[in-house]
């Protein structure tokens, strides 16, 4: 992974456009930077920008609150300090990081973050964030969504956010505090450097599992301790009661059942007998309607006999009414007749005066065509004239002005031909100057022939030269390497020289040491047992007032009574001593032990250095032959092997072709800007004078133009003035021919209207005179058939009458007063009223006969003739009073048995249901004991109430790694430190090599090998972040304030050596020293109000 750009614009302090191409010079010319300027100048912000490229977010806004921090914005808009749009710098629209790197597949990418705010204006509302990565080699979106960009940018990259700051952006100053922290504080820095919190969690998460399985288990032995079922005696028992219930239960259910059985026909038999005695009510009823409707059926009799001469009846009525109206209609029409023969004799004498002047008002609209004509042609001749007079004037007035404007013109074109020529002059005598200086040259093209091949001849020995320095530069780094391989080589050997002896020597004192140990232990266990028998034996020999030949007492008291333990008074302080003894030989032992073990690794770990140091010269062989072949295999490499000091030559000669090639290249653009400048002067010379002469034809023409337009224009008045008086006398009152033609035209529209209004008058008097005669012709002949058919109609009335006699006027006046509808209703209440009588009568001997049915059944001694009396029915209601009464008493037992029965079976499902419980709770509580055993035991291992286990297991882990990861990085800086694990249980030692690999503190450093073991371990964080991804672009925050001048010296050389293993290091500090020391530097430099420029130069 390489960097190769980082541009941006308006993020904080760094207003504007700002670009670092470290594919350009001079950031390709070297690969150590320094990265220079005051504090809070913006030197962070270029990092940031970094960041925002490629992943949006930047360590710094990781560390900041998410939610509860509100920063404001423009209006009422607030963000949180987390939001990475508050980089964009105050009062500016927009903003954008951009970077183009190397990615893990070789090929090359840009990555690039931008905001704006609404309508691109600075008080606008800021918008989404937009990201997207682009293939430059194919030259292909890839894309611009933001959850795509943040898949695709750690494949192409080959590092995650996290994993780049620790591999990129190096913590080396975090790592020299790591180093002098105690075992608390560095598990505290190692947790946040290797990003290994998740094993805290993991550490409580076993805790909280293994007491959450311990809770579940006692929850479920609590609750089936609470649910213990029956024993055996108690379920027989409830058996046999559930069986008693059921059976009492049974037996009061059947007595029941056959209760309302005999219930039911009670029932029924009371229920018949209601409905018969209703049906006999309703035939009562049905009857006594039917006689008192006697005068309606009598009505309808009459209705039926009238209704044959109801139509004649109405239309006799009728046409007498229409008869009378007849007669009205004709009187009125006669009247309107006479009327209208009078308007028509009035009209008549009018209607031939209209005539009479629409004729005439024709006549002069025709006599006075031709003096129109003469009159508008007249007009016409007026109006051209006008307008022909008063375009000539406008001409007139046009050109006149427009030949002001063109002598003045004439006059500024004039003096910009002289201007011109004064600057051709002056460019052609620089010209001449310029060729003069040429001495094989005699010509401008000559002369940039020649610059040229001078400037390409420079080019191609700057070329050469480069070629030449990296050449040599390669054989001069591949030459150190060898001999760095050489002095680690003998190192090594000797060392192992060294370890070979010292492991044989720890063998052989491992040997004798257990030798030691196994002799002391079997003299010790002989003693032990020698001493038991001996006291025994003495104990028999002591005598009264003889002292004991081991004390010296004369009192014997173990003589008769020996102690529970025999012998242990005696050799007590013996055994301690054999103990003691015994433990020292043991921790001679285990310290021979481990002395060789620890010889064996070493030898090993320095077995493998050796094999990797061969292994690396052998490698390096082919390597700088091929570099000492390329290097005398150059054109140059004869100068450069005459030269006493190469570097320097390299340098001079560099500089002096550079020179060559300015000086060429600042020729060639004097005269390129000669000719640039005479091309265009004798263009615009040529096209002034071109247009000089334009000006000059147009402004003769314009003078002959004039002189014509003065002489055409008193003739024109003169016609104008002859046609105007012509047109006043054949127009005379009238003002104009379209006036005179209208008037004309409006007194025979109005005579012609004045014509037709009376014609239309007239014809529709004659439409009306028509009209009436023909409607009393009609109405006389309709009065006619109308009396005709009157008195047919009457005769026939007058002969039905007679066979009517019981019929007076005011009876047949009623009847005709019923409608059909009122007569259809009659009929139907008389056929209903009789329909009801004879279904009464059918209901009644129905229920009579069903209810015959039903006492027979009840009373079967009871002969027919007699079931339907009184004494019969109450009897019978008496007894389904007593059987209701006998339901209800037993209706009540059997809820009462039922109850019993339902509690019996109740406790017996409650048994079941514990039952089911404890097998149920039996199998969980074995998963949950299995659960408990298998979290006991994990928590035993790495559960923790605050994660402290399982962390420390991690990070001693993880610190050996890293730890490894460092002895590499420290060996290729300096062969004589290591670092290792010892004193405490995450304790760092330094192994000096110098001093016989003696482990010394990490408080004994000085301040340069302190920056060195720092800057390894910042290294071996960045390998283990990266795995197997080359990392070629390093940036190293602070770390240098504390360094003296020869620790400096040692940091230098530490960097120089990163950057002799291909990588390029930026640098960021504040140290003037190391500005001096590092001659390219990017130069964060502020211009006042807040914002800071990026400059990058070389010392």
């Amino acid at each position: 992974m390489k960097i190769l750009a980082i541009r941006l614009e308006n993020l904080a302090s760094l207003a504007g456009r700002h670009e670092l191409d470290f594919t350009a010079s001079p950031l390709a010319d070297q690969g150590l930077y320094a990265i220079t300027g005051p504090t809070g100048a913006g030197k962070s912000t270029l990092l940031d920008a970094l960041c925002l490229a490629l992943y949006g977010s930047t360590p710094r806004l990781r560390q900041a609150p998410v939610r509860d921090s509100q920063v404001a914005d423009v209006g009422r808009d607030t963000l949180t300090t987390a939001d990475a749009r508050t980089l964009l710098r105050r009062g500016c629209a927009s903003g954008f990081a951009e970077v183009d790197f190397v990615g893990r597949d070789g090929r090359r990418y840009r990555a690039r973050w931008g905001v704006r705010r609404a309508r691109d204006k600075p008080d606008g509302s800021l918008q989404k964030i937009e990201q997207s990565l682009t293939d430059l080699d194919a030259n292909q979106l890839l894309t611009a969504q933001k959850r795509e960009f943040d898949r695709l940018l750690p494949e192409r990259l080959g590092l995650n956010f996290d994993q780049f700051t620790r591999a990129v952006l190096l913590a080396q100053s975090e790592f020299a505090a790591f180093l002098k922290a105690d075992d608390n504080a560095r598990s505290e820095l190692l947790e946040r450097l290797t990003d290994t919190q998740h094993y805290s969690a993991i550490s409580r998460a076993a805790f909280q599992r293994a007491r959450r399985a311990r809770g579940a288990l006692e929850a479920i032995e609590a609750r089936l301790a609470d649910a213990l079922p029956a024993a055996a005696e108690a379920r027989a028992e409830l058996e046999q009661e559930a069986t008693t219930q059921q059976q009492a239960l049974d037996a009061l259910q059947t007595r029941r059942e056959r209760l309302q059985a005999e219930g039911t026909e009670l029932e029924r038999q009371a229920r018949l007998s209601a409905d018969w005695q209703q049906a006999e009510t309703t035939l009562q009823a049905a009857e006594a309607a039917i006689a008192a409707a006697q005068e309606e059926r009598h009505t309808l009799a009459q209705l039926d006999a009238l209704a044959p001469w109801r139509e004649s009846v109405r239309q006799r009525r009728s046409l007498a009414e229409t008869l009378a109206r007849r007669e009205q209609q004709l009187t009125e029409a006669r009247a309107a007749l006479e009327r209208c023969d009078g308007e028509r004799r009035t009209l008549a004498p009018e209607l031939e005066a209209a005539s009479a002047a629409r004729e005439r008002t024709a006549a002069a609209l025709r006599d006075a065509q031709p003096e129109l004509t003469q009159a508008r042609e007249l007009e016409s001749e007026r109006a051209r004239l006008q307008q022909q007079r008063d375009q000539q004037r406008a001409e007139q007035t046009q050109l006149t002005a427009t030949a002001a404007e063109e002598a003045q013109r004439q006059a500024q074109l004039q003096q910009q031909m002289a201007e011109q020529a004064q600057q051709i002059e002056a460019q052609r005598q620089h010209l001449a100057a310029l060729l003069e200086t040429a001495t094989a040259q005699t010509t401008a093209a000559d002369l940039r022939a020649a610059l040229n091949q001078t400037r390409d001849k420079a080019q191609a020995r700057l070329d050469a030269l480069d070629g030449l320095t990296q050449a040599w530069r390669e054989r001069q780094r591949l030459d150190h390497e060898q001999a760095t391989l050489q002095q680690q080589l003998a190192q090594s050997r000797e060392r192992l020289t060294q370890l070979e002896q010292a492991g044989q020597q720890a063998k052989r004192d491992l040997a004798a040491a257990e030798q030691r140990h196994a002799q002391i232990g079997e003299q010790i266990e002989n003693a032990r047992a020698a001493r038991s028998d001996a006291v025994a034996r003495l104990r028999q020999q002591l005598r009264e007032e003889t002292p004991c030949p081991v004390c010296g007492a004369t009192d014997h008291p173990y003589r008769e009574t020996p102690p529970a333990h025999p012998g242990e008074a005696l050799v007590a302080s013996i055994e301690a001593q054999e103990r003691q003894q015994l433990d020292q030989e043991t921790q001679r032992v285990a310290a021979a032990r481990e002395q060789h073990q620890e010889l064996s690794v070493e030898w090993r770990s320095c077995r493998q250095t050796l094999l990797a140091a061969e292994q690396l010269q052998q490698a390096l062989a082919p390597a700088r032959e091929a570099a000492a072949s390329n290097l005398a295999d150059h054109p140059l490499s004869a100068e450069l092997s005459a030269a006493e000091q190469p570097g320097e030559w390299l340098e001079n000669q560099r500089e002096q072709a550079l020179s060559e090639r300015q000086q060429a290249s600042e020729r060639l653009q004097r005269l390129d800007t000669i000719e640039r400048t005479l091309d265009p002067l004798e263009r615009q010379r040529q096209s002034l004078a071109l247009e000089l002469g334009k000006r000059e034809t147009r402004q003769a023409l314009d003078r002959a133009r004039l002189e014509t337009l003065a002489a055409s224009l008193p003739e024109l008045e003169q016609a104008l003035t002859r046609t105007h008086q012509t047109l006043a006398v054949v127009l005379g009152e009238h003002a104009s021919a379209q006036a005179w033609q209208t008037a004309l035209e409006e007194q025979r529209q109005q005579a012609q209207q004045q014509w037709e209004a009376q014609q239309t008058q007239w014809q529709t008097l004659e439409n009306t005179h028509t009209r009436l005669t023909q409607q009393i012709a009609d109405l006389a002949q309709r009065q006619q058939e109308e009396q005709t058919t009157h008195a047919e109609l009457d005769r026939a009335w007058q002969a039905w009458r007679r066979t009517q006699p019981e019929l007076d006027e005011a009876r047949l006046e009623n009847l005709l007063g019923y409608t059909e509808a009122a007569h259809r209703q009659l009929r139907e209440a008389c056929e209903r009223r009789e329909r009801e009588r004879d279904a009464a009568r059918v209901a009644v001997a129905e229920r009579r006969r069903a209810l015959l049915e039903q006492r027979r059944l009840l009373l079967p001694e009871v002969a027919d003739a007699q079931l339907l009396d009184a004494e019969h029915a109450q009897t019978l209601s008496a007894r389904l009073a007593t059987q209701r009464e006998d339901l209800q008493t037993l209706e009540r037992e059997c809820q009462d048995q039922q109850q019993r029965r339902d509690d019996a079976q109740q406790q017996l499902a409650e048994d079941d249901r514990r039952r089911r419980v404890q097998q149920e709770g039996a199998r969980q509580r074995e998963a949950a004991a299995q659960e408990v055993q298998r979290w006991e035991r994990i928590n035993g291992l790495i559960g923790s109430a605050d994660g402290k286990r399982f962390r420390r297991i991690a990070q001693a882990y993880n610190l050996d790694h890293l730890l490894t990861h460092a002895n590499q990085h420290l060996r290729a800086l300096t062969p004589r430190y290591r670092v290792a694990r010892g004193g405490s249980e995450l304790g760092i030692l330094v192994i000096d090599g110098d001093m016989a690999d003696e482990r010394r503190s990490v408080h004994s450093l000085s301040g340069g090998e302190t920056f060195l073991v720092s800057l390894a371990l910042a290294l071996g964080l960045a390998s283990m972040a990266s795995h197997q991804l080359a990392i070629e672009s390093l940036f190293i925050d602070e770390g240098f304030g504390s360094l003296d001048p020869a620790s400096l010296a040692l940091a230098m050389d530490a960097l120089d050596g990163l950057q002799a293993q291909g990588r390029r290091v930026g640098v960021i500090s504040h140290v003037q020293e190391m500005h001096e020391r590092i001659p390219l530097q990017i130069r964060v430099e502020p211009k006042g109000n807040g914002a800071s420029e990026v400059r990058v130069q070389r010392n």
